[in-house]
């Protein structure tokens, strides 16, 4: 079945409604789905600092693990109120309830807008907001398990019996506890999540929409003189094909695969790895043992890095997971820089193959080195996917509306519930 896309223009109206006097916080965003700091924190830090910015009264309420990243100083950022609050998913369910119980009871807010969460414990969360408060509750799914048929199942009776899938059940659980206690649901794709929420989690397709993420497209690109200083920085220069991966340094990401492909491909195509995680030193070693030390730059991470990028020539994102969106394809695309990514997921819908970069296989070396040495090879098609992938970012990912959209839906929900919010 086709669900809706939401679309309204970019200078939508994003006022809520008049507010009674009686609500503290129209917005409060809820950070539930990770204790590191990523695309989707970010992307969720963006949206909440946009409705801020438009006159909304907003809240985060997010883990103490946050503090340790860069999403207090993201906030701080954008001006955003963050309340503490200890319910990490390590804690005792009743710990949870003793800690979450009073701030939801107490905390007066028309909206509470979910990153649905997948970690143990942390379905309480919404459980209690719904029995606790009168707020309308909206999640956003930005991540979710793998689908099922990917996991290998043991075989009995000589494979003429496929054992049960009993570890899937307490995911099945979760999925079906926030199915009902959200009045809303977003999906940031269209193609991968929609249709294993609702056939195999429960969720009802009518109170389910599609918002892809947003970002804020930069007003300018780097100089020319600007971009041979960052490549200069790295010991490359224009004779060079630079490719640059920006992201976590994990063995979901596939990043091993895009080394591999690099040593099959002439010494003039070289790559920035932007980022850090568990599996650097596994890359660092596996790029000296490839005989790259001299083709591959580690630059660790950097919490900005979109200016850094422009100035190469293409972006690989090579992940062997289903990703839910894929936030760097669409960045790279931002900065006026073709992309070579893997079609896997929501990333699979993000850009037309051809037109603004390419599709690979996931984990498949050979077409991975193929499609980065045909762009290596042609300049001329480089910019002009680049320049096509900009303006395809700017109609279709600009923060501006999506901010308006999810404007819309914040408006449609409260508008069901009557002027008390009742649920």
């Amino acid at each position: 079945m086709t669900l809706p896309i939401n679309r309204i223009s970019a200078n939508a109206s994003t006022a809520l409604s008049t507010r009674a006097a009686v609500w503290t916080w129209d917005l409060v965003y809820l950070p539930l789905g990770s204790a590191g700091f990523g695309g989707a924190e970010r992307s969720l830090l963006d949206l909440a600092g946009r409705m801020a910015a438009q006159g909304q009264r907003v809240l985060l309420l997010a883990e103490p693990a946050l503090r340790q990243t860069p999403f207090a100083a993201e906030a701080a950022a954008r001006s955003l109120s963050v309340r503490w609050v200890d319910w990490a998913p390590e804690r005792a369910l009743l710990s949870k309830l003793r800690v979450a119980w009073p701030v939801l009871r107490t905390l007066n807010a028309r909206l509470l807008h979910f990153n649905i969460s997948w970690r143990r414990g942390m379905w309480l969360i919404p459980l209690l907001a719904r029995l606790a408060s009168r707020a309308r509750l909206i999640g956003s799914m930005r991540a979710m398990p793998d689908p099922a048929e990917l996991i290998p199942r043991r075989q009995w009776l000589g494979g003429r019996l496929r054992a049960p899938q009993l570890w899937r059940l307490p995911d099945l659980l979760v999925g079906r506890i926030w199915a009902r206690c959200l009045h809303l649901t977003v999906s940031v794709n269209r193609d991968d999540y929609p249709p294993r929420l609702i056939a195999e989690y429960g969720f009802s397709a009518t109170r389910l929409r599609v918002i892809y993420n947003g970002i804020s497209v930069p007003e300018q690109l780097p100089t020319p003189a600007e971009r041979q200083s960052t490549r200069a920085h790295f010991g490359f220069s224009d004779r060079h094909c630079v490719v640059c991966y920006f992201g976590r340094l994990s063995s979901e990401k596939g990043v091993q695969h895009l080394l591999d492909a690099l040593a099959t491909l002439p010494g003039e195509v070289v790559a920035v790895l932007i980022g850090d995680g568990p599996q650097r030193p596994e890359l660092e070693a596996q790029a000296a043992r490839l005989g790259l030390e001299a083709r591959v730059r580690f630059a660790g991470f950097i919490t900005h890095p979109e200016p850094i990028v422009a100035a190469f020539d293409l972006v690989a994102v090579p992940s062997i997971w289903y990703e839910a969106f894929g936030r760097t394809v669409v960045e790279a695309l931002a900065m006026q820089v073709p992309v070579v990514a893997s079609r896997i997921g929501g990333m699979a819908e993000l850009f037309e193959d051809g037109v603004h970069g390419h599709y690979v296989p996931a984990g498949d070396r050979d077409a991975l080195a193929a499609a980065i040495a045909a762009l290596a090879t042609d300049p001329a098609v480089r910019q002009a996917m680049g320049r096509a992938g900009r303006a395809w970012v700017q109609e279709r990912y600009a923060m501006e509306r999506v901010a308006a959209e999810y404007a819309r839906l914040y408006r449609a929900l409260l508008d069901e519930s009557g002027p008390d919010n009742s649920a």
